[in-house]
């Protein structure tokens, strides 16, 4: 039967698009947010996301197989949920990505001079100005990524953790691993949401079985079941070897204990990364305004480059922060409307699925509850 399954092309290309899509630069946050709070928290809070990122897929996929037309998430939400809903989704959404350009922008300024000082030196504001600057007028020019770059760079990634983990080994501190800091105990939540991040490829993933429909649970449950691996094995390897040394980028701080080389490839891994995906996610939102609001290209490129730069200017430049607030209350929000969106579904769609969950009602509202309350409990603490 597994076999069966490795073999069926579809199922295999459906799973990578799901990988490649979760698998970017929130993963850098991992690490320090386990030191933050401690490893064991951290842990507990990545098995956690991990299922309640897979439930989320699997409704989603449900959802996506009741309706008949094919939409994007903030078409189904208008579908099921109306106009209303709808918008709030787009806002939702619009914190998400402003969040990840912001942070792209922050963090390319941390892995650029790892790749470049021996060629010339800036601070890491300047380095982040000039990406800002190239990348963004590569989304002008309509330069875009493709998917295959995406999931070259997920099997880059996971040569880069086999590396460190082979180097670094030897410099492994078991007594890491025994630090707990209560204070910080919700740290991890809203990284792991970010990381975990990858909605936008569930309706890919069903075009790309279309006749295969059999299959779709199966790639979401592979998928993630993967990405949760790679993201424990990172976590634990450089928390491990860095300890409280571990920086918010995960990579400098293994400098001393494994190497330039390693940290160069690191950091290389993780500028391509950034950049593909700023490009992704910005010629996405320059669509929406451009295909859904019927702006001009210059005055959509405006819109989607200057929000992220204007705050990275005003001096909001902590790459934890932002990519956890753009987890716990952006992805949070799209959670909680996708259950609701899924209840409606359940008895307004006009096709039948090729699989349907049997969750007992209250199962729903508590998650639904869990997702409003670490929103509120993010804003809350800020």
């Amino acid at each position: 039967m597994l076999i069966q399954i490795l073999k069926n092309k579809p199922f295999l290309q459906a799973t990578a698009v799901l990988i490649g899509t979760m698998v970017g630069v929130g993963v850098f946050g991992i690490p320090f947010a386990f030191a933050k709070a401690g490893f064991w928290i951290g842990f507990l809070f990545l098995i956690g996301t991990g299922l309640a990122t897979l439930f989320l897929y699997f409704i989603y996929g449900e959802v996506i197989l009741r309706t008949h037309q094919p939409h994007q998430m903030v078409g189904y939400t208008q579908l099921y949920l109306g106009n209303f809903w709808k918008r709030l989704l787009f806002f939702s959404l619009l914190l998400t990505t402003y969040a990840a350009l912001l942070a792209y922008i922050i963090i390319a300024g941390e892995f650029l001079p790892n790749v470049l000082s021996s060629v010339f030196y800036l601070s890491p504001s300047s380095f982040s100005i000039w990406f800002f600057g190239i990348a963004s007028f590569l989304v002008l020019l309509g330069i875009r990524t493709v998917a295959w770059v995406e999931l070259g760079l997920s099997f880059l990634f996971i040569a880069v953790i086999g590396l460190i983990f082979g180097f670094g080994i030897g410099d492994v501190n078991l007594s890491n691993y025994s630090y707990v800091n209560l204070e910080f105990w919700f740290f991890p939540y809203g990284v792991l949401l970010f990381a975990f991040g990858g909605l936008s490829a569930i309706p890919i993933q069903r075009r790309i079985l279309t006749g295969s429909e059999n299959y779709f649970k199966k790639a979401i449950f592979a998928s993630v079941l993967l990405v949760a691996i790679l993201y424990f094995v990172f976590g634990l390897t450089v928390l491990g070897i860095s300890g409280d040394s571990t920086t918010p980028d995960a990579i400098s701080g293994l400098i001393d204990q494994i190497g330039g080389r390693i940290v160069f490839l690191g950091s290389l891994f993780g500028i391509m990364a950034v950049s593909t995906s700023y490009l992704m996610l910005s010629t996405a939102l320059l669509e929406v305004f451009m295909l859904d609001y019927g702006f001009g290209r210059k005055i959509s490129w405006l819109l989607v480059v200057t929000p992220p730069f204007v705050l990275f200017l005003g001096g909001l430049r902590n790459f934890i922060d932002v990519i956890s607030l753009a987890g716990a209350v952006g992805i949070g929000l799209e959670a909680f409307i996708l259950i609701f969106m899924y209840i409606k579904a359940k008895s307004h769609g006009d096709r039948v699925p090729e699989y349907s969950l049997r969750i007992p009602a209250w199962t729903l509202y508590l998650l639904a509850f869990i997702f409003a309350g670490g929103i509120g409990y993010t804003l809350f603490t800020r």
